[in-house]
């Protein structure tokens, strides 16, 4: 049994510290949901119906109030975070973020656990087929990072995978194929066949996305010679989609069609409404290429009707854009006009969604945990609490939330200066010396160029991760843009601002930043600023003066703080 999955469910005996009376018979309610929920997270990648069915039952046992008047929280976190995952692969977006919101919701605490990561999975494949890329990103960093955190090397290939095909479908190929070869090192050192299975058929399409046509094809023909030899049907759809693209692209436009029209059977035949769009899509244009329009135009409506009627907003406009290209092989110029105008106001409309989308009620709780100060962000997690609350206010408050808050590092942004401002005034006030921290991390391109921007994401999350973890609750930090960050420290003299940015300096210098065999040694440079309680305290001063000392220190050697 996964040691994971048994360290996230509590003691049925005591929650939150007060003993419970409960009677055999509910220990023995609460050990079966528990039961039922390791079940279907077992069987999640080798089945549709059967985990949501465990899933619903685990739920229905966790929601009965036991003897003390109470349902059993986590229980209910747990079954309602398998619940997402279904509904998120079933490409049912709203209702899997829903769902878990919900799970978050009744989660006593954010410390690292297999179920709050199994929310962020879930989360990150609902803002993948939701087309929230930027979105998807963050969630299935943070369920990484939870799943190293308490030791579950499953999960943490299957977040790596995830991020992998956000990625590819997103346009960045190269790391895609990064983090398919860790999740694919991780998989097969557990022994996991199927799951190296379904990497390889992810790494397909990336090699696809690559143009490297035989790599595709070998790598999607290994993957279904397995899966067919071990009767996964809901997976064997996927592959046979890879393949047809694959011979679609190669020209083989035959096998292409064979391919296609076997997993858009398979996929009806399950009612796998995903996998049917997709199968649709790729038959729509192996049709077109073949020239038969009329054909085309038929199998590419019906994907847009299960696009629209399933939330799939990235399938949507790409069949705008094939119709329009189907009516424009068709002689029909007006009909071509008007999808394409559809499909750029829906493209249009995603990538706005993608940007302005990035704090999401609880879908990024773990962006919110330190945002102490900015009372419209705690306003926004109590709204989004709040069953009542309309669905209006909650966009509004997100929107005001977004405008000072860094959607990958969730630290403050340079929008927040303003408050920054007020700190300071108010010190001011209270006759305290201020320092300002500036830093960022030593050689930032050459890790990028060396590793991809997939590291180098974790690099700056890891720094904003530490800079948080090492700051009083009066000290602010934020990204001030690209790998710079800009501290706020209340109270402290030029002593002990210099003694705290030494501190952190060396706490990242002892840090290894990375994800599977990446492992990155980082160093930061830190340019230090104060003022005493009695002097003049203007805030953009301070500010260049942190940053000329920091300067100082790159040009100096690197690693190291100097003061100004």
């Amino acid at each position: 049994m996964n040691e994971a999955v048994d360290s996230a469910l509590p003691d049925h005996g005591e929650v939150r510290g007060r003993p419970r009376h409960l009677s055999t018979e509910d220990l023995a309610r609460r050990a079966q949901a528990d039961d039922l929920y390791r079940e279907a997270r077992s069987i999640r990648q080798y089945d549709y119906a059967r985990p949501k069915e465990l899933a619903e039952r685990s739920l229905e046992l966790a929601s009965r109030a036991g003897d003390d008047g109470e349902q059993y929280r986590q229980g209910m976190a747990a079954a309602l975070s398998m619940l997402a995952y279904h509904s998120a692969i079933a490409g049912l977006t709203e209702p899997a973020l829903s769902q878990a919101s919900q799970a978050l919701s009744l989660l006593d605490s954010l410390e690292p656990s297999t179920i709050l990561g199994d929310i962020y999975f879930a989360m990150g494949w609902a803002r993948l087929f939701g087309g929230d890329f930027a979105e998807a990103i963050v969630v299935l960093t943070e369920a990484e990072r939870i799943a190293e955190e308490i030791g579950d090397r499953g999960a943490q290939a299957q977040a790596l995978d995830t991020m992998a095909n956000v990625y590819a479908v997103s346009g960045h190929p190269d790391n895609a194929l990064e983090g398919h070869m860790r999740a694919l090192a991780i998989q097969q050192e557990l022994g996991d066949e199927l799951s190296v299975a379904r990497v390889r058929n992810n790494m397909a399409y990336t090699y696809l996305e690559l143009e490297d046509y035989d790599a595709a094809l070998e790598t999607a023909e290994v993957s279904l010679s397995f899966i067919s030899q071990n009767g996964h049907e809901h997976i064997e759809m996927a592959v046979l989609d890879t393949l047809a693209s694959v011979h679609l692209a190669m020209g083989d436009l035959d096998a292409a069609l064979a391919n296609a029209q076997r997993g858009l059977a398979l996929a009806r035949a399950r009612s796998s409404h995903r996998d049917e769009t997709d199968s649709l899509m790729t038959l729509g244009k192996i049709l077109m290429k073949q020239g038969r329009y009329d054909d085309a135009l038929v199998s590419i409506e019906q994907a847009l009707v299960l696009a629209q009627e399933h939330g799939r907003a990235v399938e949507e406009y790409k069949c705008h854009e094939l119709l329009a290209t189907i009516h424009e092989n068709r002689d029909d110029p007006a009909a071509a006009l008007t999808e394409y105008r559809r499909y750029h106001e829906q493209e249009h409309a995603c990538i706005n969604r993608e940007s302005q989308t990035r704090i999401a009620n609880l879908r990024v709780e773990f962006l919110l945990e330190d945002a102490r100060k900015d009372s419209e962000i705690h306003r926004l997690r109590t709204l989004a609490l709040e069953q009542e609350v309309g669905e209006s206010r909650i966009t509004q408050v997100r929107l005001e939330a977004q405008a000072s808050l860094d959607p990958l590092t969730g630290l403050y942004n340079r929008r927040h200066l303003a408050v920054l401002v007020e700190e300071l005034t108010a010190a001011v006030a209270r006759r305290e010396s201020v320092c300002v921290m500036m830093l960022d991390v030593d050689n930032f391109k050459e890790i990028n160029d060396a590793h991809g921007h997939f590291v180098g994401d974790r690099v700056l999350v890891s720094l904003a991760r530490l800079l948080k973890r090492n700051s009083r609750s009066t000290d602010v930090p934020l990204r001030y843009g690209g790998d710079e960050f800009l501290v706020l420290l209340v109270g402290m003299d030029a002593a002990a601002g210099a003694e705290a940015a030494e501190r952190l300096r060396s706490t990242v210098a002892r840090t290894k930043v990375g994800s599977g065999d990446v492992e990155v040694a980082v160093t930061i440079s830190v340019g230090v600023a104060c003022v005493p309680a009695d002097g003049p305290m203007e805030l953009s001063a301070l500010i260049a003066s942190a940053d000329a000392a920091l300067y100082t220190a790159k040009q100096t050697g690197r690693d190291r703080v100097v003061s100004a």
